[in-house]
């Protein structure tokens, strides 16, 4: 069962069982109180116990009176001009919480994480001749499913069908690949967000085989290095927070921490915390 997509009044929704929870994505509608009950509605409906909603900075103050809580801040994210905010609703108290080992290591990855931070000409490293880094193409989707099946054991949206992939091809979506002797190692899926000047790296693919050779930075590195002169004015991620090497990837490549979304995301059948990284890029 994949999660859906449904807009509402304006309102791209992202819900579902795989997370269990209502994401409010993005909006183009201004009536902030009718929207944040059409998601409650949703929510008890479908018993989700999370409501997550992205939004610019004139909603918070609507959201928070409410009994939302701010997780997360990107300054400039919309149009390079206007904050935006991570806002979350906990319907069940306990998906707030986290145990004592997990929130030390999410401690631990900050403090070093923050403490690699650097700027990007400290953070260049060349890329070795054996592998590539190239924008891919709609013949790559054969190598980026098989790269798929391998990584992801499930995922919420059917990302191991040509026609879905396809269609983000044509929806404001970019691919982008590692390869070692044309065999596809790592890839990254980016969501353009034209109306807001902005770009969300929303998924790392990486070879089983590969895992904890931190070949994400070389990935991260190309994509910041093609975007940095482009018309958009912010690029940004959610990072699994436990994870050491990807946090501090984002770190060196000069990514400030926006901040952490509780249990919000189920990775390989565990309910994860996100850190948020953002890269004001004409401030890079």
């Amino acid at each position: 069962m994949f999660d859906t997509l449904e807009k509402i009044d304006g309102a791209t929704l992202h819900h579902g069982r795989a997370h269990n929870r209502v994401y409010l994505m993005e909006t183009e509608q201004y009536d902030w109180n009718s929207l944040i009950d059409n998601m409650k509605t949703i929510a008890h409906k479908m018993d989700y116990d999370k409501i997550l909603s992205r939004v610019p900075e004139e909603a918070k103050e609507v959201f928070k009176s409410k009994g939302h809580v701010v997780e997360a801040k990107i300054p400039k994210l919309y149009n390079g001009e206007k904050a935006g905010y991570f806002l979350a609703d906990y319907l069940n108290t306990e998906r707030a919480k986290s145990n004592i080992k997990v929130k030390k290591t999410i401690t631990s990855v900050k403090t070093i994480a923050l403490a690699a931070n650097s700027t990007s000409e400290d953070a260049h490293f060349a890329l070795p001749e054996y592998l590539e880094v190239r924008k891919l193409r709609k013949s790559d989707l054969p190598a980026i499913i098989q790269l798929h099946k391998k990584a992801f054991l499930s995922y919420p949206f059917p990302i191991h069908e040509p026609e879905y992939l396809k269609q983000l091809l044509k929806n404001n979506h970019e691919f982008y690949g590692l390869f070692e002797k044309g065999e596809l190692l790592v890839s990254a899926i980016l969501k353009v967000q034209e109306s807001e000047s902005s770009i969300e790296i929303v998924d790392f693919a990486t070879h089983p085989n590969y895992n904890g050779q931190n070949l994400n930075y070389y990935l991260v590195q190309e994509i910041k290095k093609r975007v940095v002169n482009s018309k958009y004015k912010t690029i940004y991620a959610l990072v699994r927070a436990t994870s050491y090497g990807l946090n501090i990837t984002f770190s060196k490549h000069g990514f400030l921490l926006g901040g952490t979304l509780m249990n919000n995301t189920v990775i390989r059948g565990n309910l994860e915390s996100m850190n948020v990284w953002y890269c004001n890029l004409n401030e890079a």
